[in-house]
C-alpha cells in the first residue's frame, strides 16, 4: 500500500528528531534518517532538500505550533485580566514543551551554535516570543494592574523558569529525581509559573 505525502513527510520528521536529539545534528546522517524512517534517500531531498533543511522544517514546526496555542489563549478565550492572560500562557508553554520535549531539546542544543539557521530563529520567533508577554506586561504596568518593573527581567526570568525542564530534562531526572514528562510534574511546573507571575506582577499593597 502507498504512503500518503503527509504521512511520509511525519515518519522522517519523526525519525530525524530522535536521530538529532540522541546522536546530534552534525553527528547523524541522510541516510540514516532514511534507514530510520523507511524511506528512500531522494524523499528527503524532494521534501525538504537537504538535512538542514530539514532541521529547519522541524523549528518552524514547533515555533508555529506554540504560536497557535498562545494565540489561542489571547484571542480564542475569555479572560478577565491581563493577569490571568498570561498565567494562561505561561501554562500553555508549559503544556506544549512537555508534548514536544524532544524537539525542545533540540532546538535549545542548536540555538547553542553559532549559525546563520539560529540567528534565523531567534530574529523571528524567539524575538516574536519575547515580544508577546513584554507587551502584555507592559500594557498591564500602564493600566496599572501590574507595578513598575523591568520587562525583559521579568520576561527572562518567565521563559527561563518554563523551558529549564524540557530543555534539559536529565538534569531535572538525574539531580532534582524527578520525571519531567510525569504529569504531576508537568502542573507542578504550572504552578511554579503561577507563584512567579503573582509575585512578581501583584502591586505590594494587594498581596496576601
Amino acid at each position: 500500500m502507498k504512503r500518503s505525502p503527509k504521512l511520509t513527510k511525519q515518519k522522517i520528521v519523526g525519525a530525524a528528531v530522535e536521530l538529532f536529539d540522541s546522536q546530534g545534528f552534525d553527528g547523524t546522517t541522510v541516510r540514516q534518517i532514511a534507514c530510520k524512517a523507511g524511506v528512500n534517500v531522494a524523499l528527503i531531498s524532494y521534501y525538504f532538500k537537504n538535512k538542514k533543511g530539514l532541521l529547519e522544517w522541524v523549528m518552524v514546526d514547533y515555533y508555529e505550533g506554540m504560536f497557535h496555542r498562545l494565540d489561542a489563549c489571547r484571542y480564542d478565550s475569555e479572560w478577565e485580566s491581563l493577569s490571568e492572560l498570561l498565567h494562561s500562557m505561561a501554562e500553555n508553554m508549559v503544556r506544549f514543551q512537555c508534548e514536544s520535549y524532544r524537539v525542545t531539546r533540540l532546538i535549545q542544543r542548536e540555538l547553542s551554535v553559532e549559525s546563520m539557521l539560529g540567528r534565523e530563529i531567534m530574529s523571528t520567533y524567539l524575538a516574536r516570543l519575547k515580544h508577546y508577554f513584554a507587551a502584555i506586561i507592559e500594557e498591564g504596568i500602564t493600566e496599572g494592574e501590574f507595578p513598575a518593573l523591568e520587562v525583559n527581567g521579568i520576561v527572562i526570568q518567565l521563559l527561563a523558569i518554563i523551558s529549564f525542564p524540557y530543555s534539559y530534562p536529565q538534569i531535572i531526572r538525574e539531580v532534582f529525581y524527578l520525571e519531567p514528562l510525569d504529569e504531576r510534574f508537568v502542573e507542578q511546573m504550572v504552578c511554579y509559573t503561577s507563584d512567579f507571575l503573582r509575585q512578581m506582577l501583584t502591586p505590594i499593597n494587594t498581596l496576601r
